[in-house]
């Protein structure tokens, strides 16, 4: 193993998930606007995941080919970017100025405690209305219809985090922000959020060969979340955190044998669309398979 490859494999995913933090104070001490300084962080650190992916691959013939990135630079565009803006800072800085202004926030978010130790408490907190919804969208069909979207590409890489339906974006949005508003949570804290969660997605679906030992029991990594893409449905209804794990083991759905790897990624139906588009009306479909896989 050389020098590179070893210090990838095991400082990867805290360096560069603490490095997005960083990135985000710096520009934010410097006068940057918090409109878009989040999505500045985001975009340094995302070139050295695509690095490290390049560099230290976990499995070489999960490389993407260009037509994969360009679904996913419209997924990006469309999901990721277009409807975030639209709904986790135009409508948020809105509902919270029409929440402040009606006197309907609870006002009850600690304010008074460090950014970071505010940024612990909506991932934890977070992770737990999410955890729940990830968990529903596997079990109730209307929901498993949407998701099917992000489970349909047949291996895992960085820029195939962005697939997801922009309804269930929108779903997202509403059980992950919109609650937090309402307790009086800070855009500051909003915005640190926004790119941890942003980074840790990166580095959960990255093609890398990243190494967490003990975190794993803690953060919902590389090696955890691969089970969650399995095409076998007994491993993949499982992991359905996004980044606190402990949520997984505390309800019992934590799985990562350390004997094997995961084999076969994907959807049980070989006949799921293909492309942006298609996948767009995928979920309206007359007949689907159901929540039979993930």
């Amino acid at each position: 193993m050389t020098l590179l490859r070893g210090a990838i494999r095991y400082g990867a995913y805290p360096v560069l998930l603490a490095s997005g933090l960083v990135v985000l104070w710096a520009l934010l001490s410097n006068g940057a606007a918090i409109t878009w300084a989040p999505y500045v962080a985001v975009a340094v650190i995302g070139p050295l995941v695509l690095a490290a992916e390049y560099v230290a691959p976990f499995r070489k013939e999960w490389r993407p080919r260009l037509r994969d990135f360009a679904q996913d630079a419209i997924f990006m565009g469309v999901v990721q970017v277009a409807v975030p803006l639209g709904l986790v800072w135009a409508a948020t800085l809105l509902i919270r100025e029409v929440l402040v202004a009606n006197g309907l926030t609870f006002n009850v978010w600690p304010h008074a405690w460090p950014v970071l130790a505010q940024l612990a408490l909506k991932v934890v907190s977070g992770d737990f209305l999410r955890y729940w919804l990830h968990r529903l969208a596997h079990t109730w069909t209307p929901l498993w219809r949407l998701h099917e979207v992000h489970h349909s590409p047949d291996k895992l890489y960085t820029t195939n985090v962005f697939r997801f339906h922009p309804l269930e974006k929108s779903l997202q949005f509403l059980g992950d922000t919109l609650p937090f508003l309402v307790l009086g949570i800070g855009t500051e804290v909003l915005a640190y959020y926004f790119v941890f969660y942003s980074i840790s997605g990166l580095l959960q679906h990255a093609n890398v060969d990243i190494r967490l030992g003990p975190l794993n029991y803690l953060f919902s990594g590389p090696e955890v979340h691969r089970w969650h893409h399995s095409r076998a449905l007994k491993e993949s209804n499982n992991n359905y955190a996004h980044s606190f794990v402990v949520w997984d083991i505390v309800f019992g759905t934590y799985f990562r044998p350390k004997q094997q790897t995961v084999d076969g990624l994907g959807l049980i139906d070989a006949n799921y669309p293909k492309g942006f588009l298609r996948q767009l009306g995928a979920p309206f479909r007359p007949t689907t398979p159901g929540a039979d896989a993930a």
